[in-house]
């Protein structure tokens, strides 16, 4: 005789037996356990100290392969990422995360394996070359396994972990940025020319814009008559099963809310967009034809352009730091530029994109420590004619 829910039934020796789940076996499967006793209230008694005592081995199954856990989880995360960045977690999981660790039951996966497995990554990591990967891109591979491991916590399928993963440092590089000299050269050289790359660079040196807004730009989004520069869209890579190379391009929308915004035009920059929209040939600024150009081919064509010219080669994303860096030698609001360059906070602008120069810093401490009294320095006599 069983009572119902109880998992209790009486033998026909007439002891009272209750089973319950005791952890897993590595196919998967439930193991089952006994307890005995002379009565039903007994039995059910054991049987509720044995299910506290074992709960632990059914909330960690072996059976649970850490590539599952992967991809459960990029699933789960799916919603909040963009697509460029899907396509980038992907690529590092496929790649290089599940190829080491992925057969790997979830159980087995502690902070010495992950700490191993980064480590042989900086050494060893590149599948190409056999080379060590940089810094910068494991610590994302590390970031993704942790978030991870938190996730599969979190499901039940592991224990957290008891000491932490160790990320590589990655030391802080100061952007390269041009000085004056080498923008009023470039500056010089984009007004005089006609073609689509010079219009893209005048462009990005003028509103600090990325350069997958840059070839995202359409004529629609030129507001002539109030000077305006509409940011609504940008070129994203994502994820392509159905390619060759897993992924492909498109319009997407910027990467943040911040980032869709509104850009004010410099005189220099309309005269230039009017005459390169009489001559236009597509729905894009910087395109000849009805498709748009992809990031990579125009950073090439803009270098290709000052190699030609004889000015120093530097890629694309520096005339944005140049344009933020001389903004705010200009004395402008650090929330105002935080708008211009598409921020949520003004911090990111200044500590990311912000690079004083020597000369900078220099005037700026000599209004401090050389100050003027009618014109001349404190503590010199003013010439008597």
């Amino acid at each position: 005789m069983s009572r119902r829910g109880d998992n209790i039934h009486k033998r026909k020796d007439g002891r009272w037996e209750g089973r319950y789940k005791n952890g897993y076996r590595n196919d998967g499967s439930v193991k089952y356990s006994s307890v005995y006793a002379r009565t039903y209230k007994e039995c059910k008694l054991k049987l509720e100290q044995s299910r506290t005592e074992n709960s632990q081995s059914m909330l960690y199954p072996k059976a649970v392969r850490f590539s599952d856990v992967m991809n459960y989880w990029l699933e789960a995360n799916m919603i909040r990422l963009k697509g460029s960045t899907q396509a980038k977690y992907r690529s590092l999981i496929e790649r290089h995360i599940i190829p080491s660790l992925g057969g790997l039951f979830v159980s087995e996966i502690n902070s010495i394996v992950v700490n191993s497995f980064l480590k042989e990554k900086i050494k060893n990591g590149r599948i190409s070359s056999g080379k060590g990967l940089s810094p910068s891109y494991v610590k994302t591979i590390a970031i993704i396994i942790e978030s991870a491991i938190k996730f599969a916590c979190a499901e039940g399928w592991c224990q957290p972990l008891k000491t932490p993963i160790n990320k590589p440092f990655v030391p802080k590089n100061t952007p390269r940025i041009m000085n004056k000299e080498e923008e009023s050269r470039l500056l010089e050289l984009l007004v005089n020319e006609q073609h689509l790359v010079a219009i893209g660079t005048l462009i990005a040196l003028n509103t600090g814009m990325r350069i997958g807004e840059v070839c995202a730009l359409r004529w629609s989004d030129i507001d002539f008559n109030n000077r305006l520069i509409h940011i609504r869209h940008t070129i994203s890579r994502v994820y392509d099963d159905t390619s060759k190379n897993k992924t492909k391009l498109i319009i997407d929308t910027p990467k943040t809310l911040s980032s869709q915004r509104d850009l004010p035009m410099t005189e220099t920059l309309i005269s230039a967009l009017r005459t390169a929209y009489e001559k236009r040939n597509s729905i894009f600024v910087v395109s000849e034809n009805e498709k748009f150009v992809s990031p990579r081919t125009f950073d090439y064509n803009f270098r290709k352009m000052l190699v030609k010219n004889g000015l120093a080669v530097v890629n694309f994303h520096v005339l944005r730091h140049t344009f933020a860096t001389r903004c705010a030698e200009s004395g402008m609001d650090a929330k105002a530029l935080s708008c211009l360059l598409g921020h949520s906070t003004a911090n990111i602008s200044l500590n990311v994109y912000v690079h004083p120069t020597f000369d900078t810093i220099k005037q700026q401490l000599d209004s401090i420590y050389n100050p003027t009294f009618n014109g001349q320095p404190c503590g010199q006599k003013k010439q008597i004619p």
